[in-house]
């Protein structure tokens, strides 16, 4: 497998992950406001799973930009591109 295509499966695989944590987080939220007391309870629950999805919605937009740029990118460009989404990933170097 060639370095464009680890990297592009690599990010894949990550964006495939954060999917499937946007839509738990949203069936949490819906199970949680559906038992919440009051307005105040759902506004606060609804705010910080919003926060939450956002933050990863923000993460899988952002992966799909990096496997646009590998796509257009050369060979001479994918060592740097591979270190800085190596760095960008979870677990990375940072």
């Amino acid at each position: 497998m060639s370095l464009k295509d680890s990297l592009q499966k690599k990010l894949e695989t990550q964006t495939e992950y954060w999917s499937k944590q946007i839509n738990s987080l949203q069936a949490d939220a819906e199970e949680k406001m559906a038992k919440a007391e009051d307005e105040q309870a759902e506004a606060e629950i609804q705010k910080d799973f919003s926060e939450r999805i956002q933050a990863l919605e923000n993460r899988v937009e952002e992966a799909r930009k990096k496997i646009s740029e590998i796509r257009d990118s050369g060979e001479d460009q994918l060592r740097d591109l591979k270190a800085r989404i190596d760095e960008w990933l979870p677990g990375g170097k940072n």
